[in-house]
C-alpha cells in the first residue's frame, strides 16, 4: 500500500523503516501469489497496473474498515474510567473479590472502585450502585440484568478438637445434639436443609452462637465451638490446611449461586461490562 501510494519503493521503505530491498521482495512475494503484476517499474518511477489499481481500491477500504475498529476498541479501552461502584455480600467480598481487585485496578488505571461489603440487601437504581455481587438465590426483578459467576453451596465444617470432644456425627439428624453456630442469612437460617444425591433432610438447629457473618461463625469454629453450615468458598482454604474438617462430607445445601447484578439498559457501561467479566473470567478458574 505505501508503495502505491507513494508510487515509489524507497520512499515507501522510509516511510516503513524497512530496507529497500525487504519492501521489494515483500511486493514481489505479493505478485507471485496473486499471479498478476500489480507495479510497473522503470528506472524512473513505479506506477500502478490495472489490477494493481483494483486491488489497492479494495485494499484502501479494507483498511479503512480495520482502523475503525481499532479505533473503536481503543475508543472503549478509554471509556474505562470514573467510579465504579459496587457492593458485595461480606463473605464473599473478603474471600473471593478482594484479592483481585489490585489486578484489575491495574489494567485500569483511569477506574476508581468503590467496594461496599455488607449482607444487607442493597436496591442497586436507589441507592447508586453500578452492581452488586450476590450470593444465594435472587428475588425476581425486571429492572435488573442477572449473570451467574460461579456455583455455590454450604457445606458443614467443624475443627477437629470439637469432634474429639463431641464426636462426629453419622447422620444429618444427629446435628440436633450437637452445638450448631448459625449464619443468620435468609428467612430461616435456623432451618438447615441438607442434600445428598437424591436424599433431603430439613431440621431445626440450635447452639451458642449466631452471626450473619460467616468469618465471625469460621473463626468459631476453628476454636471448637460448634459445627457450622457455611459457603464453600469461606472454608475451603481450611480445609485444605486442615484447620477444619467437613462434617457429613456427602451432604450440603442445595446448590445455588454466585450472580453478578446490574441496572438493565440498552448499553450496558464499558467499565461494568469490563469488571464483570474479569470476574467471572477469574472465578472460572477457580472451580475444579
Amino acid at each position: 500500500m505505501e508503495v502505491a501510494r507513494a508510487q515509489s519503493f524507497a520512499q515507501a521503505a522510509r516511510q516503513l523503516e524497512r530496507h529497500t530491498s525487504a519492501v521489494s521482495r515483500a511486493v514481489a512475494a505479493l505478485e507471485n501469489r496473486l499471479g498478476v503484476r500489480l507495479l510497473q517499474r522503470t528506472t524512473r518511477r513505479v506506477t500502478l497496473s490495472d489490477a494493481g489499481r483494483d486491488y489497492f481500491k479494495r485494499c484502501e477500504v479494507l483498511l479503512a474498515e480495520l482502523e475503525g475498529a481499532d479505533a473503536a476498541v481503543r475508543d472503549h479501552a478509554a471509556s474505562i474510567r470514573g467510579t465504579l461502584k459496587v457492593s458485595v455480600a461480606t463473605g464473599a467480598g473478603q474471600t473471593l473479590l478482594a484479592p483481585l481487585l489490585a489486578e484489575f485496578l491495574r489494567a485500569h488505571p483511569a477506574l476508581t472502585l468503590d467496594v461496599q461489603m455488607s449482607n444487607r440487601y442493597v436496591d442497586l437504581l436507589e441507592e447508586g450502585y453500578d452492581l452488586a455481587l450476590r450470593v444465594g438465590t435472587l428475588d425476581p426483578d425486571s429492572r435488573l440484568v442477572v449473570r451467574r459467576l460461579a456455583p455455590n453451596r454450604r457445606v458443614l465444617v467443624a475443627s477437629g478438637a470439637y469432634l474429639s470432644r463431641c464426636g462426629e456425627p453419622r447422620a444429618p439428624q444427629q446435628l440436633q445434639q450437637h452445638a450448631c453456630l448459625t449464619l443468620e442469612v435468609g428467612p430461616r437460617p435456623r432451618h438447615w436443609q441438607l442434600e445428598r444425591a437424591r436424599a433431603r433432610v430439613a431440621l431445626d438447629v440450635h447452639g451458642p452462637l449466631r452471626s450473619n457473618n460467616s468469618f465471625a461463625l469460621l473463626s468459631a469454629c476453628r476454636d471448637g465451638l460448634g459445627v457450622s453450615l457455611l459457603p464453600e468458598f469461606v472454608v475451603s482454604a481450611d480445609v485444605r490446611r486442615g484447620a477444619l474438617s467437613r462434617v457429613l462430607p456427602g451432604w450440603a445445601s442445595a446448590e445455588q449461586g454466585i450472580y453478578a447484578v446490574y441496572p438493565s439498559a440498552r448499553f450496558i457501561p464499558a467499565k461494568v461490562r469490563a469488571f464483570v467479566d474479569f470476574v467471572a473470567a477469574r472465578m472460572r478458574e477457580l472451580q475444579p
